[in-house]
């Protein structure tokens, strides 16, 4: 039965009154459903979307059943809407290196493939949260878990592959060295050991001092650095024979 069909259900009133129970200016209100996006995704998280109820979400961000329905229609809406919100905050990351042409390519390679910038906690959990929703029992959450991961990859791969291909042109690889070079089997290799990376950290198969300093290095030395040297193909040919 949808919440639109629950006996009892109320809804909400017409646009300017005021009620019980929400917040009175959008300063408030905008901070109270943040809070509700937060505390919804942390119980998610860990308890599993299955498993968690509108009034657990309502209660942990110290808010009423009741203010839940304010900002969401139902418990996939505000899954789907810390989904958004998150997709929202990579496209700009991705857009941010592609379209910042005051800097080079090579300084944005960089950037971009810094695992320091994606080592935070509230990313890890985010990515957490994904997997959790690519196993749902629920159809409809496991295809937004699916959709939202077949476009990031899809979008990181692309934007790093370009990358790479400008930066290459910069430190002046000729074009018999580009075409020598596999730059689509090389960023699928790139995303590979990202998510190696996350998977083993989420399920916790390492018990390591990695530290995402040496991460990052590693990546750097590996993947980034032989395309910003105009030796580099050469290099990793000769590595390969």
């Amino acid at each position: 039965m949808s919440l639109s069909t629950q006996p009892g259900r109320k809804h909400p009133p017409p646009s300017g009154s005021r009620t019980r129970g929400r917040p009175p200016n959008p300063e408030l209100r905008t901070a109270k459903h943040a809070k509700m996006l937060k505390a919804a995704m942390d119980l998610f998280v860990d308890r599993g979307y299955e498993h968690v109820t509108v009034e657990q979400i309502a209660r942990a961000a110290g808010q009423s059943k009741g203010a839940f329905y304010w900002y969401f229609k139902d418990k996939e809406d505000c899954l789907q809407q810390i989904v958004r919100a998150w997709a929202q905050k990579l496209d700009a990351a991705l857009m941010q290196a592609m379209v910042n042409r005051d800097t080079k390519a090579r300084e944005r390679i960089l950037a971009i493939s810094d695992f320091r910038r994606w080592s935070d906690k509230e990313f890890q959990r985010f990515l957490m949260l994904l997997s959790g929703m690519a196993h749902s029992r629920s159809v409809s959450v496991r295809e937004v878990a699916v959709k939202m991961a077949g476009e990031w990859t899809k979008n990181g791969f692309n934007m790093i592959r370009q990358l790479a291909q400008e930066a290459s042109r910069e430190a002046g690889w000729t074009p018999q060295q580009s075409a020598a070079f596999d730059f689509d089997a090389w960023a699928f290799c790139y995303l590979s050991c990202y998510n190696g990376i996350y998977s083993m950290f989420q399920h916790g198969l390492m018990e390591t001092n990695l530290d995402p300093d040496r991460i990052a290095n590693a990546i750097h030395r590996i993947f980034i650095h032989p395309v910003l040297q105009k030796e580099g193909v050469a290099n990793q040919q000769q590595a390969a024979l």
